[in-house]
């Protein structure tokens, strides 16, 4: 189980990646509408801060 840890954190964010993707290429950003462009910077934010943390976590832990 401890080798397969960086999946964990590696499929969340594949599928995160390809969610967002997905709402692109069907003009989720294409309107030009300033709420939109709030909703995909935060939710980037959002991901990559969760990110660092569960990186840094899993980093603590291994050596400890």
């Amino acid at each position: 189980m401890k080798r397969f840890k960086f999946l964990f954190i590696l499929l969340p964010l594949a599928l995160f990646i390809s969610f967002l993707d997905k709402k692109v290429l069907t003009g989720f950003l294409s309107s030009n509408e300033i709420p939109d462009h709030y909703i995909f910077l935060g939710s980037l934010v959002i991901v990559i801060c969760i990110l660092i943390f569960a990186v840094l976590r899993f980093d603590k832990n291994v050596n400890s």
